[in-house]
Order: C-alpha cells, then sequence, then structure tokens
C-alpha cells in the first residue's frame, strides 16, 4: 500500500489516523523482519484496523477482520499475529504484550459480534520465527500455524475485567493518548554528554557513567580507542559487540542507546545499570545463598538462550560480564567476544577468561554453544562457593583440572542434589554429552533445580530478586570498584600522529559500521 505520511508525535491534535479512524491505543514495541533482526516501530490500534508504523510513516494497515489469531510464547514475551490471506507480523513487548492480546481480542469480537473472542497458540518455545507466514511462505502459496493442541478460543469470561474497562472506552476515545515510541535518532556527540565518574578500565578505553545534557538521563559509555582496536585486530569482534547490542532486545542483555564515533574513538552509549557488577557483590558477601544464585543463574540462561536463538555464542560469561539493576535483576554486558555462527559449525578462536573455559576450548577441537553452558556451571558454583570448581594459581594446572578432574564439593557449603546435579550436567568433559548441547536453553531450563520458577514471570520481570543491590540516594556508588570510580575523568586526547590517523582512516569504512542505524543492512551479517 502507499505509505501515509502522518504527524504521529501530534496526533492527539487531530485525533484521526487515517480512514477517520479514532486511535485506540499505541505503543513502542520490537517488530521482528524475516530475518530475525529487530526494529523499533510504533505499534498503533485504531476501532478499524492495526498499523505498523516506522517514523512518521505507515509501512502497513492490517483491518481488524484479517485478523486471524495470535501465538503466544509461554518462554518469551514474543508474540505473533497471524493474518487471513498475508504474511504475519512477530513481535515483542516486555511490558505490554498481555494488554495488547486483550485489546485485540476485545476489538475482535466487536468486528465479528460473536461470543467466541480472538484464536490464541501458546507455545513453549522462545523464539517464534518458525511459526509465522512469511513473504517467502506466500510465495510458495504456504500457510504457517502451530499446532491444534496448543490452540485455545479466547472467551469474554476470559477477559474478565477487560470487557467492562473496554465497553467504557470504545464509546469515547481517551482524549490524551500518549506516543511511546522513540522520535528519529538525531546526530549526537560526546559534547552531549557530561561525564561523571569512571566506572571501569581495561586495555581498549573505559567505561564511564554519563548524564545527556538535554533529558538528563543517565548512560553508562564504553569509549573504545580505534587505533588499540587495529593494533589487536579486534575490529570484526567490535563490530559484532554493537550488532548484537543494536539488534538483540532482551530483559537480561544490556541494551544499546546509541553510537557514534570520532577520528580517534568510538562510543557505545548504554543503559546505566546501578547495581553494578555481580562480582563486586560476591567479594563483598562471600558466598550467595543457592536460592540467590538460582535467580541469577535463571535471568544468565535466557539471556544466553537468546543471544544463540540469534546464532550468537557469548563466549564470556564471568561475574565480571554480569551486571545488577536497582531491583537485583542481573543482564550480560560486554559482547566483545561473541561471535556470529550456526548451530552445526565450530569457532576455533581461543578466548574467553581462563577459570570459564570448556575442555573442548582449552584443546583447540573446537566450539560452539555448549562452551557457554560449560561457563555458566562454573558461574553457578562460583556463586554458591565464591571461588570456581577448577581454579588454581598456576594456569596450566587450572586448565588440567578443567580437562580431568571431577567437580568436588565443600562440606562447608550446603547445596542440594539438584543444584549439584545441574552443575555436573553443565560441566560435562564432552560437549556433545552436556546439558543444553541438544534443545539449547529450554533443556537448561527444563532442570528440576529451577522447578520453582515461572519462567514467565521472571521475563516480565514480576519475580521478585533475593539479592536487591542498595541503589539508594548516592550509594549505588559502592557496587563499584572504587579503583575507578575514585579516578577523575581525564578525556586527553589522542597524539595527532599523522601516521595513525592516515591508518585510521584506511579503516574508516568499517568504523562507519558502528554508528547506530537500526536499520543499516550493511550492520547485518552475511
Amino acid at each position: 500500500m502507499k505509505k501515509l505520511k502522518y504527524d504521529f508525535l501530534n496526533f492527539e491534535k487531530n485525533k484521526k489516523l487515517v480512514n477517520n479512524e479514532e486511535i485506540y491505543m499505541s505503543t513502542s514495541l520490537i517488530k521482528y523482519n524475516d530475518l530475525g533482526f529487530r526494529q523499533e516501530r510504533t505499534f498503533v490500534v485504531t476501532v478499524g484496523a492495526i498499523y505498523n508504523i516506522r517514523k512518521s510513516s505507515v509501512q502497513r494497515r492490517i483491518p481488524l477482520e484479517k485478523l486471524e489469531a495470535v501465538t503466544l510464547s509461554t518462554l518469551s514475551s514474543e508474540f505473533v499475529l497471524h493474518v487471513r490471506d498475508s504474511y504475519d507480523y512477530r513481535m515483542s513487548s516486555f511490558e505490554r504484550r498481555k494488554e495488547i492480546v486483550e485489546i485485540l481480542a476485545f476489538l475482535y469480537i466487536q468486528v465479528r459480534k460473536l461470543a467466541t473472542v480472538l484464536p490464541v497458540y501458546y507455545v513453549e518455545t522462545i523464539n517464534l520465527h518458525k511459526i509465522m507466514t512469511t513473504n517467502g511462505h506466500l510465495k510458495k502459496k504456504q500457510v504457517i500455524r502451530p499446532s491444534k493442541q496448543c490452540l485455545k478460543l479466547m472467551t469474554l469470561e476470559d477477559l474478565g475485567q477487560r470487557v467492562e474497562l473496554e465497553e467504557a472506552r470504545i464509546t469515547e476515545i481517551r482524549k490524551k493518548t500518549t506516543m511511546l515510541f522513540n522520535p528519529e535518532k538525531k546526530e549526537i556527540c560526546i559534547e552531549d554528554f557530561d561525564q561523571l565518574k569512571i566506572l571501569g578500565q581495561g586495555a581498549f578505553g573505559k567505561v564511564v557513567l554519563a548524564q545527556k545534557k538535554d533529558n538528563k538521563r543517565i548512560y553508562a559509555i564504553k569509549i573504545l580507542k580505534k587505533r588499540e582496536i587495529l593494533a589487536t585486530d579486534q575490529l570484526e569482534h567490535t563490530l559484532a559487540e554493537k550488532l548484537i547490542l543494536s539488534h538483540v532486545n532482551h530483559p537480561f542483555l544490556v541494551g544499546l542507546e546509541y553510537s557514534f564515533q570520532t577520528t580517534e574513538r568510538v562510543y557505545f552509549v548504554m543503559e546505566f545499570m546501578k547495581g553494578g557488577e555481580l562480582f563486586q557483590h560476591l567479594r563483598k558477601v562471600k558466598k550467595f545463598s543457592e536460592q540467590q544464585a538460582k535467580f541469577f543463574a535463571a535471568c544468565v540462561t535466557l539471556g544466553l538462550g537468546h543471544l544463540h536463538t540469534k546464532n550468537y555464542i557469548y563466549r564470556d560469561l564471568k561475574l565480571e560480564n554480569i551486571l545488577l539493576d536497582e531491583r537485583g535483576y542481573a543482564k550480560l554486558t560486554d559482547f566483545g567476544l561473541a561471535k556470529f555462527i550456526q548451530k552445526e559449525e565450530k569457532a576455533l578462536t581461543f578466548c574467553g577468561t581462563p577459570e570459564y573455559l570448556a575442555p573442548e576450548v582449552i584443546l583447540g577441537k573446537g566450539h560452539n554453544r555448549p562452551a557457554d553452558w560449560w561457563s555458566l556451571g562454573i558461574l553457578i558454583y562460583e556463586m554458591m562457593h565464591g571461588l570456581p570448581p577448577f581454579y588454581s594459581t598456576n594456569m596450566n594446572m587450572m586448565y588440567k583440572r578443567a580437562i580431568k578432574d571431577t567437580v568436588h564439593w565443600k562440606s562447608n557449603v550446603k547445596i542440594s542434589n539438584k543444584a549439584k546435579d545441574l552443575i555436573v550436567k553443565l560441566l560435562n568433559k564432552n560437549p556433545k554429552k552436556r546439558l543444553g548441547s541438544e534443545a539449547d536453553s529450554l533443556e537448561v531450563l527444563s532442570h528440576p533445580w529451577f522447578d520453582s520458577l515461572d519462567w514467565t514471570e521472571l521475563l516480565e520481570r514480576k519475580v521478585k530478586s533475593p539479592y536487591v543491590p542498595d541503589t539508594s540516594g548516592t550509594n549505588w556508588i559502592h557496587n563499584f570498584d572504587s579503583d575507578f570510580t575514585s579516578q577523575k575523568i581525564r578525556d586527553t586526547h589522542l597524539p595527532k600522529d599523522i601516521k595513525v590517523l592516515r591508518e585510521l582512516q584506511k579503516h574508516q569504512d568499517d568504523f562507519d559500521r558502528l554508528n547506530f542505524n537500526i536499520d543499516d543492512e550493511r550492520a547485518k551479517p552475511s
């Protein structure tokens, strides 16, 4: 259809969308294209249709009478709108999925004047890309739907209070409706931020706490030196990190807000996690309780599983790369060692943190997703014991133990048999027999140790964390290493070495791919 221009930021003044349809609800969400890449979109429902809006342009209008069914993942916040005689939409909304489905169900009955509301499929799959009809399927005259065993026909009783709420609302659309989608991101630079504190520092650069001058929002900015990236042959890893940050949307993965660059540096602007590194908290308390370790492990498992569905292996799981928010939820960060790889392939690069390396990585036999599950086993053990299971100050001895030794349990640490069983299965020396080698995260999530957790509730952040860091007032600063936070910000400029600048210029096309643009085709893996 022709893309209709409309000023969505000021629609409150007009109260009309197109075809004299009044806006019923609007929200920002993530839409996935056929290749699985996320796209930030505005999802608008009127009394007659569903709209997919990019910036100020209507990409597609789906009449409500064309909506055939909805598929919901019971393990993630993804959902699919099945459209009659057309291709489907796969979307994700962590905060408003339930509301969206209930509103669509209510409007569905308004259109059809029937007692049965929306047909809904409930599927135990995190990623719904295989349960939708794409343009490719349409060309082959194929229609993809889940098994009928997953189908449930919603009734008015299922909607409960929603019916009364929406019947009152349908007669008079709210006078004020807030568009939640982000307007087009303007070009920004480091001068748009006030740099406040150093949060961390490494070989390639540093992470600083910064406040955006216009909206006063707080961010963590990772600042990388281009010449260090080139000198250590890390350009492809840096590109992969940017790609993951900008295209992977998950409640337990740290997200990217902006990225930009100068002649000599690259800047990744990310959400600020006030709880700091999990490493700092374990150092304070020495050991986590089993309940606390289980909660953090659950967040990490869901994050790793989501990366794997996008064909990325993480390869750098450790306490330092797990950050806590103010509610005690854990998120993975630092995707510099992540690799885009198909399930049947093997990566050969020796990389990662020594204490967490799987035997197949140490021996150079090639590795894939099971190496991440080995690292999860090390992490769970370390959280409850205070040290990794094969730890030694002698690195070669530590490698030998990881390859040959069995797991030993300390008598002064009380751990349930279920926890021990999970750790042993994750630390199987044979990656083909390791837990997670067949069905990936679903195998791990299905282990009895996690039986007490409601995965949907966890994904929707409705579970109370058993460990909540102190982030009140300025206390958050104690969640970070004082060796860094006590340093003064010195944004010194690199020497204007003409040879260095010429070398950087040769790679400028590659560095340009690091700028944030969610629809940049060049940034996608081939």
